[in-house]
């Protein structure tokens, strides 16, 4: 057997070719594996000679069998081949696809394979990560926003109390419902008890505002009709709902003063409001250094990844794009619609879809690629089980005992434990090798603060003087 190798744009080629007498052997053994299959008057099935049974094998059958008989010796020769074991041993084949067979010659003298097999993806070449540029801009904290902040957590700490009076915009109106459409309910139209906040645009547009206006124990009806992006058979339809107003809840925000400031715990936890006020800004600043370091590093990034070459095969992205629209669409079917219905309501159509999905994935891969390219580049180690055991705060066994115990009192399978054991640990791992990437890059591209100059010794004596 002879053959080469080809590594070409995410793809292993090999073209194989066997002479007269190889393909001689394998006919031979496709025939003897095949006589054992047919049966031959006088003889029971399988057991006559080879030579007797031949009269009754299809040209068609023999020759497939011989085909496979020259594969199989393709695998064992290419097991042994160093420059095949390369790839073997660099993790460099997707095991997940089976390798493309073609066979473009088949005679009794020659016959010649190309066999294509899946690569695994990579960069090619990686752009230039070093002295890069960020517009990202440190953000001041003003006094403005201070106080906007602890309005927030005022309004956080906000109690609903019942209002006599008629609802308004911002209440929240606890309501019985019930959908009637064709003079039938509909299902998934009714609730009760149901907490409704007036303006929050939850509701078919419409239905909030015809509530408003109303106050505890009055029953009305809303009348609207569906919008044309509603899934059918709600499409465009005319349906009423019987509601009933049992209670009308105003937000009562507590005023912003000492008192209101020692009732916070936490990160805000304060004996008086001006302390608050300087935890708030010194919280306030960090979140904005960290807002300013994640916006330079996602801008060195991007840039390392426009300039770099990438080699993906189309077969791996065409399944990562199948599988993630897979995802998406049983999520969707969760909230009880099909793909179909949802792609209505957001007025997209299944090819603007695919291609919104597909840019997202080929960039998410090109990141990763990007993360590991740059971590190789700079020789960046990969997080060890102690790295792992420390971010987790025990031994990766007692992790693994413990999330077990707890996940099979959810009535979980084996397999979807350890499905989610791995997935944990797996995103754990990625986690901690993306902050090693960005902190290296934050390095790499940060100017480097000058070091005080030595005061000579003469200008020590004039200024002492």
């Amino acid at each position: 057997m002879k053959h080469t190798f080809k590594d070409e744009e995410g793809h292993l080629i090999a073209n194989v070719g066997f002479d007269k007498g190889e393909i001689a052997k394998a006919s031979e053994k496709a025939i003897s594996k095949l006589a054992t299959l047919v049966t031959v008057p006088g003889f029971r099935k399988g057991k006559a000679p080879v030579d007797r049974a031949k009269a009754y094998l299809r040209n068609n059958d023999v020759r497939d069998e011989t085909v496979n008989q020259l594969l199989r010796r393709v695998d064992k020769n290419f097991e042994a081949d160093p420059e095949f074991k390369k790839y073997v041993d660099g993790r460099k084949l997707l095991g997940q696809f089976r390798p493309k067979v073609d066979l473009t010659k088949f005679t009794n003298d020659e016959a010649e394979f190309v066999i294509t097999y899946i690569l695994r993806p990579e960069v090619k070449k990686l752009g230039e990560y070093k002295g890069l540029k960020s517009k990202a801009t440190l953000k001041a904290v003003s006094a403005k926003d201070v106080d906007a902040k602890i309005a927030s957590l005022a309004e956080d700490n906000a109690e609903l109390v019942s209002a006599e009076r008629e609802a308004k915009k911002g209440d929240t109106a606890n309501i019985d419902f019930t959908g009637i459409r064709d003079g039938k309910e509909f299902e998934g139209g009714s609730a009760k008890g149901f907490d409704l906040v007036l303006g929050s645009g939850r509701f078919v547009p419409g239905f909030e505002d015809q509530v408003i206006g109303h106050k505890a124990g009055d029953k009305f009806d809303v009348k609207l009709t569906r919008p044309e992006n509603y899934p059918e058979p709600l499409t465009g339809k005319a349906v009423t709902f019987k509601v009933v107003l049992n209670v009308v809840k105003e937000k009562q925000v507590p005023a912003v003063n000492d008192e209101f400031a020692t009732t916070l715990t936490g990160t805000y936890a304060s004996k008086d409001l001006a302390e608050l006020k300087s935890k708030v800004k010194e919280e306030l600043e960090k979140q904005s250094k960290d807002t300013f370091t994640n916006a330079k590093v996602n801008d060195y990034l991007l840039a390392v990844r426009k300039g770099s070459e990438f080699v993906i095969p189309e077969e791996y992205l065409n399944r990562l794009v199948e599988d993630r629209i897979s995802s998406e669409s049983a999520n969707v079917e969760k909230q009880g619609l099909t793909r179909d219905e949802y792609l209505k309501l957001v007025n997209q159509t299944r090819d603007d879809f695919k291609k919104d999905v597909r840019e997202g994935v080929e960039a998410e891969l090109k990141s990763s690629l990007v993360y590991d390219a740059l971590a190789e580049a700079e020789k960046i180690p990969a997080p060890t089980q102690a790295d792992l055991e420390k971010e987790i705060g025990s031994p990766l066994q007692t992790f693994v005992t413990n999330f077990t115990n707890y996940l099979k009192a959810s009535k979980l399978s084996q397999d979807e434990i350890n499905n989610q054991i791995n997935s944990y640990l797996n995103q754990l791992f990625s986690s901690l090798r993306t902050a090693r990437v960005q902190a290296k890059i934050l390095e790499l591209n940060e100017p480097k603060a000058e070091e005080p100059k030595a005061e000579k010794k003469e200008e020590k004596e004039a200024a002492a003087k």
